[in-house]
């Protein structure tokens, strides 16, 4: 598709926008709340949200590569099982070995991405054994596998401790309070609007010879004014 050329942008655009003062005065409105409703929640979530999930996903993985290396220092069940008491009671850690299994091969990752790629980072920096997890299969909870020769060492981790969880919260109150404010502006403007929109089509029906007898002037002060003077131009 070609772009049209610099000078052709003013026209393109100048006949694409409303014509009509109460389009006009809606986009005046909603298009800097849209801005900066969109702006607003990019910068929190790439500032905020991915900076505190990167560290509570390195948190988490610090934990688990304790976790393994805790194992492997003593791999007897009675080893493993005070380190599952130790890593519930402190960590909110469930492991459990999983013996003869090996990973699985399958991938799965959520449809956005952003929290595999940060826990994924995560585990890289700090296991130097083959891993897997997943963030989708459990609502609550992250499920994280490493590979031992014994087997598989399942840890399953809340997943309040590798993602900032009440993101989403945050941005549907600011859309609730935006939905609202914006009505409450629209309201107000349309008001003001529908005055000059009565004071137009008044002047239209004087210019053309005819009476408006029920016309009551309102609205704005400026408003009110124009059509007590085309009022008064009317009765002479």
């Amino acid at each position: 598709m070609r772009l049209l050329p610099a000078y052709l942008w003013p026209r393109f655009l100048k006949r694409r926008l409303p014509t009509s003062l109460w389009g006009r005065s809606l986009l005046i409105i909603v298009l800097p709340v849209l801005v900066m409703q969109v702006a607003v929640t990019w910068i929190f979530f790439d500032a905020h949200w991915q900076t505190v999930t990167a560290r509570l996903s390195e948190g988490l993985a610090g934990d688990i590569a304790w976790a393994v290396e805790s194992y492997e220092d003593d791999p007897s069940p009675q080893g493993l099982q005070r380190l599952a008491d130790r890593a519930e009671r402190s960590m909110s850690l469930s492991i459990a070995l999983q013996e003869d299994r090996v990973l699985p091969t399958e991938q799965r990752r959520g449809p956005i991405g952003v929290v595999d790629r940060v826990l994924d980072h995560a585990l890289q920096s700090r296991l130097d054994r083959p891993y897997w997890f997943d963030t989708t299969r459990y609502p609550a909870y992250v499920d994280i596998q490493v590979q031992e020769p014994q087997g598989v060492l399942r840890i399953i981790a809340p997943r309040e401790r590798a993602v900032a969880t009440q993101a989403h919260i945050f941005v549907l109150w600011l859309t609730i309070a935006t939905v609202l404010l914006m009505g409450v502006a629209i309201l107000f403007i349309r008001n003001q609007v529908r005055a000059i929109e009565r004071l137009a089509d008044a002047a239209e029906s004087f210019g053309r010879g005819e009476t408006v007898p029920r016309f009551k002037p309102h609205g704005a002060r400026e408003v009110r004014a124009a059509a007590t003077a085309r009022h008064e131009r009317l009765v002479e």
